[in-house]
């Protein structure tokens, strides 16, 4: 996943130090009238946060990073919590500890809760929201049929005296929810349908003001920054998804399996079916939940990560229902080995994967290329060239403490002719606006007719010296095996100690 780095930690890093990455900003040394279409909310979060750390002297990228990963580590601790804390509410405590746990240690969640990713960070606001709904609010039931139909059943606690603040604090929460993942915005309505259909027209009336009116201040840089209208990345949102939701096919089935993907079987199953059977009961937390996987089912773009934000709901509520149905099953009452089984298999793989995930990352040679440049201290610029066509010169420039932009090419092309076109380039540079310097460091990626590439470039630099070599991680190697389309990735770092101009190079005929 290249979002949870090149579309948080790069731009909010390099607008730390006055520099423009990808000239996302307007008015640092460009004429850019058209804002991302991303939401720069949680980027100016980080953006914040590398303030911070320049105003305390913290200022080498890895220290950075593992700070920022700490701050992430402690925040997604909130998911944990109000997991519990709404298991707790709907159901018994036992019931809870189990929430809570899985949501602590599924396999994937450790991980992705110290990374960059919005589909995580967008998630307390959305559980403290519910949290505060079902705790404060009285719904009614209401019948469909023969069917009585609750949105909440609250066991421990009762009801406030005066619920409407809480609607209001809750929308506040979770409109701000949207401003960091805009797509949260469907499941955000869908809780104000059952305000509307629960409760009243006044609360949903005045839930969707308030969250509307947070999510506007999450976008007010719209406003500020580019010409005054408003909404201006929520709409090149939408206009990029509609042009490049075919870019991203997947079938519905096995988009569905993120399921058994995120959290193993055999308990998967079983949650999901908890998670359904509750409907009834639970409606305030399924039915939003529910509509927002099923959009993400038909829509084209099926990128596992989107159903990220749903997967708590899953858990807590799946725990609930699933409870419930071995309770009234004459057919697990009988079995009680399988199920104990079905739980000592769960956790030994969960437990193999999650110490995988926690002791490891994807990409370790193109982080560790980039640190190894910073901690040279001499780094001007560097050079790429790369062997492959899958985004080999997206490079997490971050880490190498330099934003000027850097120099890459395909194997088999003219190096010499590459740099002498892209620094004339009319776009003079793709991150800061800043001349691009020559480069004093050259990267070579894999061991492919190696000495033939780098000796064209020795032909004009004789002073050109092998520095390191920066293996593929074996978790990368893993990811290889399991799908080749993961690139390996060597890198081969070269050095001219005593650099000649370019300009003043002759490119190959």
């Amino acid at each position: 996943m290249h979002d949870d780095h090149f579309l948080t930690i790069e731009p909010s890093g390099s607008w730390a130090v006055g520099k423009n990455f990808n000239q996302w900003l307007p008015g640092i040394g460009n004429d850019n009238l058209h804002p991302e279409p991303i939401s720069f909310f949680y980027l100016g979060g980080l953006f914040l946060l590398f303030k911070l750390f320049i105003f305390l002297g913290i200022d080498t990228p890895e220290t950075q990073m593992y700070l920022i990963r700490l701050v992430h580590a402690l925040y997604s601790l909130l998911i944990v919590y109000y997991g519990y804390k709404i298991t707790e509410l709907l159901s018994s405590k036992r019931q809870a500890i189990l929430a809570g746990l899985l949501l602590a240690l599924l396999a994937i969640l450790p991980n992705f809760s110290v990374r960059n990713l919005v589909e995580i960070v967008c998630i307390p606001p959305i559980l403290i929201g519910f949290y505060v709904l079902l705790k404060n609010v009285h719904f009614k039931t209401i019948q469909i049929g023969s069917q009585n139909i609750q949105a909440g059943s609250v066991l421990q606690t009762s009801t406030s005296n005066n619920p409407l603040k809480y609607v209001l604090f809750a929308a506040i929460l979770m409109g701000l929810a949207v401003g960091i993942r805009y797509q949260t915005g469907l499941l955000v309505a869908l809780v104000g349908l059952v305000l509307l259909i629960h409760h009243s027209f006044k609360y949903a009336f005045l839930f969707g003001i308030v969250s509307f009116s947070a999510f506007f201040i999450t976008q007010i840089d719209d406003i500020l920054l580019w010409g005054g209208e408003p909404f201006q990345h929520l709409k090149g949102y939408f206009e990029y998804n509609k042009k490049n939701a075919s870019n991203y096919p997947g079938s519905p089935l096995a988009y569905l399996s993120f399921i058994t993907g995120f959290i193993l079987p055999p308990i998967s199953l079983f949650l999901a079916a908890g998670f359904l059977r509750s409907w009834k009961k639970q409606l305030l937390v399924v039915l939003p939940v529910l509509g927002f996987v099923l959009f993400h089912l038909l829509y084209p773009n099926r990128q596992e990560r989107f159903i990220l934000p749903a997967l708590p709901f899953v858990v807590i509520i799946g725990v609930i229902g699933w409870y419930e149905l071995i309770q009234t099953s004459t057919f697990w009452k009988k079995r009680p080995k399988i199920l104990h089984a079905s739980w000592i298999f769960f956790w030994t793989l969960n437990t193999v994967g999650m110490l995988t995930l926690c002791f490891t990352y994807s990409k370790k040679s193109r982080v560790e290329a980039m640190c190894y440049l910073h901690d040279q201290g001499d780094c001007r610029n560097f050079a790429l060239e790369f062997t492959h066509s899958d985004g080999g010169a997206m490079m997490p420039q971050f880490y190498s403490g330099t934003w000027t932009s850097y120099f890459y090419w395909h194997k088999g092309d003219d190096p010499i002719a590459h740099i002498l076109n892209m620094q004339h380039d009319e776009e003079v540079s793709r991150s800061n606006m800043m001349p691009r310097l020559e480069p004093n460091y050259y990267l070579f990626y894999d061991d492919e007719l190696l000495e033939e590439r780098v000796n064209r470039i020795r032909k004009h630099y004789p002073s050109l010296s092998y520095q390191k070599t920066i293996e593929s991680g074996w978790f990368d190697e893993l990811l290889h095996f399991l799908n080749p389309k993961n690139s390996l990735e060597k890198i081969h770092i070269y050095k001219i100690p005593d650099l000649v101009p370019v300009s003043e190079i002759e490119p190959y005929e």
